[in-house]
């Protein structure tokens, strides 16, 4: 039951999908403020956010900015939910929702001021590769940030890799070290006090 959850979590599909959306929306709204709290969003930053779910953090990036804020989902379900929460900005052209694998995105290099990734990438493949991809569509100087609820040091992690297949999760220092390795040239680790919620926002 616990590992069907997860699944739909990775990716969320048919009626089931849309609950899990809204569950999402409202379970990671202190993850989502504790980046949004760590982050420097420029006035006209060009902005995708990957995994983008229900849509939520799209709506908060498009008050941040006058530029346009992407999303990208390979669940067709969240693709929908996303779209739908931020109708206004995609019919006035702000908002531009795609479905697409993370691995292989078709959207040309260098293109964002800024990605974000939240709660999505212990289900990427390829880990390394998959962070070249990102840095490939981010301009020069651009930023990526990751926001997760765990550091590597939660205790319900071994849980979580015990139960669903595929699923991994990592720690500030292992982040530090991929990101470096795909071209980023500093990476800076927030963990919230008290708590493991971890954010890294890592510099091309």
């Amino acid at each position: 039951m616990v590992a069907e959850k997860i699944t739909q979590c990775m990716k969320p599909h048919g009626e089931e999908g849309f609950e899990t959306i809204s569950n999402m929306n409202e379970n990671h709204k202190e993850i989502s403020e504790f980046a949004f709290e760590c982050v420097n969003v420029g006035n006209n930053d060009k902005i995708l956010d990957i995994g983008c779910g229900g849509g939520v953090n799209i709506e908060k990036f498009l008050k941040l900015t006058k530029n346009n804020v992407d999303g990208l989902d390979y669940s067709e379900v969240s693709v929908k939910a996303s779209i739908e929460q931020n109708r206004k900005a995609v019919e006035n052209g702000r908002c531009n929702v795609i479905q697409a694998d993370v691995s292989d995105m078709p959207i040309d290099d260098e293109s964002y001021d800024l990605v974000s990734a939240f709660e999505t990438i212990y289900f990427w493949p390829d880990i390394k590769n998959t962070f070249k991809e990102v840095s490939r569509i981010i301009k020069p100087d651009g930023q990526f940030m990751i926001a997760q609820g765990t550091d590597g040091n939660h205790p319900d992690d071994e849980k979580w890799l015990a139960e669903v297949e595929g699923m991994s999760v990592y720690t500030a220092p292992e982040l530090e070290e991929y990101l470096l390795d795909a071209g980023f040239k500093s990476v800076e680790s927030y963990v919230k006090e008290n708590d493991y919620i971890l954010v890294v926002i890592a510099q091309k």
